[in-house]
Formats: C-alpha cells, structure tokens, sequence
C-alpha cells in the first residue's frame, strides 16, 4: 500500500499506522518520495514562530484549505476521542479542586470556538475576539474562570483537535494528497498564531508536519489513563447531548467511534475494548456516512460551526 491509500475497510486508528503501510496523511510523519515530489507542487512555506505576537488580520483572507476541512460539522463527531486523549495526559487537571470534566470541555470549546471565528467569521468578528482575548477577557472562558494553565497543556490540547479532525475528515472524504495536507498544516499555524498565547504558548506549536507527529507520537506514548480520567470517561457520554445541530444525530454510534479511533494503549487504559460488535458499528457507520453525508446541503453540514459562531457573537456583544 502507498503512503496516500486509505483502506476503505479498516477500522484500525489512523494516528498508529506508521511506517511502509501508513494511513494518515495529510498528518503523516513521512514526506513524499522524490518521484513524488516532482510531480507535486511545492509546499507552502511553514509559518515563521518568532512573528507569533504580531497577528496579522490579512493573513486569514487567503486561507484556502483549512475552511473545507473545517466547516464540515461531522467532525465533531472526533471530539470524544480528542477530549479521552486530552484527559490522559499526566496531570491533565491542572486547577486545583476544578472539575475535569469541566475544565477540559469548557476549554475545548472555547478553542474551537475562537478557530472557528478566525477561519469563518467577518474581519469585524475576528478583530473584536482577539481584541477580547488582548485585553486578557477571552470569550467562553473567563465566565468558567477557566484556562489551560501551562503551556503542555494548551498544545496538547490543540494537538488533539488538529489530529483527530484531519483524521476523521479523511474517513469520510478519503486521503489528501501531500500539498493540499501541507497546506492545511500551514494555515492551522496561521490560525494559531493569532491566538497566542491564550490558546497556545508561544513557540510551542511544531514548526513543521514532520516535526508535529514527532510530537505526536511522544505524547502518545506517555499517556496514562488515571482515576480521575477514568471518571471523566464515564462523564463524557452525558455531555454528548451538547453536541451541536445534526451532530447530535449521531450518539448511537458515538461509542463504537470512540472506541475505534482511539490508540490501542489508551482504549484499554480506558477498559474498552475493539470488539466484532464496535467494528461492525464502526465499519457501518462510516461506510453509510462516506457517501451520504458529502452530498448533503452544505448549509445543513456547517450548521455546527454556524452555531459555535453564533454563540461567540453573543458573548462579544454582550
């Protein structure tokens, strides 16, 4: 199999295939041959980090990737993996006596929240969040009182959004080839640059794909699903009520999901297990969505990202 095929049976989580039978672009660790890339268009040049604390509002205006991936509301169905994998992470509960489940929630929404304001909102949105979020009064945050307090954290947080929304828009729509993945890599750290440091410390985010899934698979390997992540796991199923629009559809099939997107350590850390049953779910669900859910009314697929954006304009003009 060639770095770019995408087995239309498989039930295996995209982040573990490594290697000669790789399935993860367009976030995969491994670049091109050199015959590929003769016949590729040059990639686009990695954000330079030491400009992360002079956001520049005309570098959103030509995002060209990133808004076909993302205002696709079905990925929100990858948000209990992101939010199981967050949870992992030694010391994931950072304010004392808070509420995991709260805590990681509320700043996973807020993250996504203000991503989805810099990609799809109007220049006057966009100035007014990150005019909030100078001013040290982050929208959907500071009502909590809640912040990822350390910079771990922050970009692990972002790194689970990153991984498993290219992830499982890759299960619907199928493999990108390596530019466009490059590309999207790009744009995300364009976003992120404006956000820094609320949402992530500055210098913090890899400067390449290569370099991130590098990151991504040392972070990987030190998960460990504590008592309390334990707890936050058995919380997490109640909090699928809040999913927004037509996402929430989609709860019966949100276990078997779950289940098979996550790395084989972390699932059993968790004690769930790949069973016949989650891989038949698995298997049907995905393979009714891939040609159903493109054909969809593209307004009825973005509703979920309207709705985020809709909140955060209450909020601003509150």
């Amino acid at each position: 199999m060639s770095h770019t095929e995408v087995p239309t049976n498989t039930s295996t989580m995209l982040f573990d295939a490594k290697g000669d039978d790789d399935q993860i672009s367009p976030v995969s660790s491994h670049t091109p041959s050199q015959a590929q890339q003769a016949t590729q268009s040059p990639a686009p040049a990695q954000p330079n980090t030491k400009d992360f604390n002079h956001p520049n509002l005309a570098a959103l205006d030509d995002l060209q990737v990133l808004p076909k991936i993302l205002r696709e509301g079905i990925l929100f169905v990858a948000s209990g993996p992101a939010l199981l994998l967050q949870a992992a992470k030694p010391g994931a509960s950072q304010v004392s006596n808070s509420n995991l489940t709260t805590e990681l929630t509320t700043a996973f929404h807020a993250t996504i929240t203000y991503i989805a304001c810099l990609v799809f909102g109007t220049r006057e949105e966009k100035a007014a969040l990150l005019g909030r979020i100078r001013l040290g009064q982050p929208p959907l945050l500071t009502s909590q009182g809640l912040t990822r307090p350390d910079a771990d954290s922050q970009l692990w947080l972002v790194a689970t959004l990153y991984a498993t929304a290219t992830d499982f828009y890759q299960r619907i729509y199928g493999t990108v080839d390596y530019p466009t993945a490059e590309a999207g890599f790009a744009e995300f750290s364009t976003v992120l640059r404006h956000l820094t440091p609320t949402v992530l410390a500055q210098g913090s985010w890899p400067s390449s794909r290569n370099q991130f899934w590098k990151y991504w698979d040392e972070q990987v390997e030190g998960l460990r699903v504590s008592d309390e992540a334990q707890r936050f796991a058995a919380e997490l199923p109640s909090r699928a009520n809040e999913l927004p629009g037509g996402v929430g559809y989609m709860k019966p099939f949100l276990r078997s999901l779950t289940i098979e997107m996550l790395p084989e350590k972390v699932r059993e850390g968790y004690g769930l297990q790949s069973t016949a049953g989650t891989r038949t779910m698995y298997s049907t669900t995905i393979g009714l969505l891939k040609p159903c859910y493109p054909v969809l009314p593209k307004t009825w697929r973005s509703s979920p990202v309207k709705y985020y954006l809709e909140e955060l304009r209450n909020q601003i003009n509150a």
